[in-house]
């Protein structure tokens, strides 16, 4: 590997350092539990973003007895991903990403654009909420979560309705299911997920409304992540050794397809 790319795998742009106001409790277990960790931003290429979440992923199977990881990340250039199962070739459709790099997912789910959201992904075990034992349940809760961050910037998102007439289709944006969001007519936010082991991963796509910018938001969905999963974010420094099996994944596994 280059020292270009090099640069592009392992260029932060931001540190987020948490305010931290302790809370005294009389039992350590709770203590530990009741805390999430909260990872700096990173802006990467896809590749290396995916085999990230897949390190930090297939650590969580293997060590149930930790908190849940949450991240916020950018794309360092325009890019796709799509879910483990699409088929190639893509059926792009009206010329819309037609040269961008694509990378497969982990998780399933449709063609996503990168480039101009902002994108996160929630690491945890089934035992971290209630609402992790279901996948739908989960969805819904992650949601919610986004929904109050918009809220707090003056924003007013709703969840498309299970009695709406939703088409599917291999666009994650365009074809949106009952659990996702909407910012007027239009899909806002969208996730997907893997399951293994009582682990799962979350990976989200964010639009970043007109007038926002992407730490901003990701700020107010912090807040909207500690009330609604009634828990506190704690910043956590990356590993080296995360970093490491991540460049050694993304160049084997999460090479680009096209």
């Amino acid at each position: 590997m280059g020292e270009e790319s090099q640069i592009a795998y392992f260029r932060v742009v931001a540190i987020h350092e948490l305010p931290l106001q302790r809370t005294p409790v009389d039992d350590e277990f709770i203590e530990i539990f009741m805390s999430w960790k909260l990872l700096p931003w990173i802006q990467a290429s896809m590749s290396f973003h995916m085999a990230l979440d897949e390190v930090l992923f297939r650590e969580r199977e293997e060590a149930e007895n930790t908190p849940p990881i949450l991240r916020f990340y950018f794309a360092d250039q325009p890019s796709v991903t799509i879910g483990y199962s699409r088929p190639l070739p893509l059926p792009v459709g009206e010329g819309r990403g037609e040269g961008l790099p694509v990378v497969r997912r982990l998780t399933g789910g449709g063609r996503v654009e990168h480039g101009q959201d902002l994108i996160f992904s929630l690491i945890a075990h089934k035992r971290d909420d209630e609402s992790f034992h279901s996948v739908r349940v989960s969805y819904w809760k992650i949601h919610e979560a986004l929904k109050k961050g918009f809220e707090t910037l003056g924003l007013k998102p709703r969840f498309y309705r299970c009695d709406e007439d939703l088409p599917e289709g291999p666009e994650c944006f365009r074809y949106p299911i009952s659990s996702d969001l909407a910012l007027g007519k239009h899909k806002i936010a969208g996730g997907s997920q893997k399951r293994s082991a009582g682990a799962l991963l979350h990976q989200e796509s964010v639009v970043v409304p007109a007038g926002l910018d992407g730490f901003k938001l990701a700020e107010a969905f912090r807040a909207g992540f500690e009330a609604v999963f009634n828990t506190r974010l704690e910043a956590e420094p990356l590993q080296p050794v995360w970093f490491e099996k991540a460049k050694v994944l993304a160049e084997k596994k999460y090479q680009v397809l096209l």
